[in-house]
């Protein structure tokens, strides 16, 4: 709204009116433009809090992608995702800066200095209308027979109406000027902003289309994925079936499935299995252990991670023994010429499968390598006596921990 300057010199009602109009549209204005600056910079915290918690979950992508990198598939996908969520990140730590430049800061300059200055002007001008009231007043009130009254509220009124014409001309000047700058200031903002948001779109796109042949590349791949996937699920269905049918029949009284040995077995190990080992301590107390006979020795660990511990360092030099004299069942003992071990089945036919595979593996020991030399010695050490045994147990075992 423009006020004509012709008006503000009548001071006609017209002129009173438009700028009271004026005014209360100001006074709007501001308030409107003062919501508005806070709601952005309430956007802008916002937004910064989301960065905040984007950057943990690309961090968070980054870390899981380590964690899979057995896996290059999980991994390298993980990876490329991770770097351009960063950068989508990226654009949206500019989006923010450049709300809060052309929004935020634009407009509250704009209230700042803009409007207060329009708001003293006001102020000047009401004061200055207001003494002209009163200067016209006294002017009608000055009695004709008083010359002097009558040339003072002249004066008065003269020296009044004269600053009120200038402050009013101002005023006008203020005003008009602040409407115009009001509509570059309110535009050139919004227009800055939105440009801004045009750019992270477009950013974002061109991101995004890049790696679009490659989502495509990783989505056909999940696709024959859960093909692959339904088939051996119906696979392990069909093998879970026939081992649970199987096991209807099963003797659980031992497990199955580590009765048989092979000494010829590809991976060298021709049994392997869970024993209880009696401990050389004072208490003689039973551990459960993982046992395998493997490169013609007896070996034995805790966890997968533990290092084997050698039982026997060559089968040769051994003889084995089920042991029916103590009150265990399902003993047997593995003698060597230093030390002996007394193991512990789970049952009766594993006893006899780990006795069998010991045998067989010191068989298979001698066919491999033959020597004289250890048959005359196991032929010394196939029957020691049992203190014999344990004087040799003693003095070797002390060094091992009790297990």
């Amino acid at each position: 709204m423009t006020v004509e300057f012709e008006e503000c010199v009548k001071d006609s009602p017209r002129f009173r009116a438009t700028i009271d109009e004026v005014e209360t549209d100001v006074v709007e204005i501001e308030a409107k433009l003062d919501k508005l600056v806070k709601l952005c910079s309430g956007m802008v915290e916002a937004g910064k809090a989301y960065v905040s918690t984007s950057r943990l979950f690309v961090s968070g992508v980054r870390d899981l992608s380590q964690q899979c990198q057995g896996d290059t598939v999980i991994s390298e996908c993980l990876q490329r995702f991770a770097d351009s969520l960063q950068e989508v990140v990226n654009y949206h730590m500019i989006l923010f800066d450049q709300a809060q430049r052309s929004v935020r800061q634009q407009l509250q300059n704009f209230v700042k200095e803009d409007v207060r200055k329009f708001k003293e002007t006001k102020k000047q001008f009401d004061k200055v209308r207001e003494d002209l009231e009163l200067s016209l007043v006294r002017n009608a009130q000055a009695p004709r027979h008083r010359p002097h009254e009558v040339e003072e509220a002249t004066g008065a009124l003269t020296l009044t109406r004269k600053c009120f014409r200038h402050l009013a001309l101002d005023y006008v000047l203020q005003i008009n000027v602040l409407q115009a700058k009001k509509k570059f200031e309110i535009l050139d903002s919004m227009l800055s902003f939105m440009h801004a948001q045009s750019s992270f779109f477009q950013q974002g796109y061109s991101l995004l289309h890049q790696l679009d042949p490659y989502m495509k590349k990783l989505a056909a791949e999940l696709d024959q994925l859960v093909i692959d996937s339904a088939v051996e699920k119906r696979e392990m269905e069909r093998k879970h079936a026939a081992i649970q049918q199987r096991t209807l029949l099963q003797d659980f009284s031992y497990d199955e499935s580590k009765v048989e040995f092979d000494v010829d077995a590809p991976s060298g190990v021709v049994m392997e299995g869970y024993l209880f080992k009696r401990a050389s301590n004072a208490f003689k107390t039973w551990n459960r252990r993982w046992f395998s006979i493997q490169n013609s020795q007896l070996v034995y660990q805790k966890k997968l991670k533990d290092a084997l511990t050698v039982v026997v360092d060559d089968l040769r030099l051994c003889s084995v023994k089920p042991c029916e004299d103590i009150e265990r069942r399902f003993c047997f003992e593995v003698l060597s010429p230093t030390k002996s071990c007394m193991l512990q089945a789970d049952s009766e036919k594993l006893r006899q499968a780990w006795v069998q595979a010991v045998q067989a593996s010191i068989a298979s020991a001698y066919r491999e390598s033959p020597d004289s030399c250890y048959s005359e010695r196991l032929d010394r050490t196939a029957s020691p006596s049992t203190s014999s045994i344990d004087s040799a147990t003693d003095t070797r075992e002390r060094g091992v921990k009790g297990e």
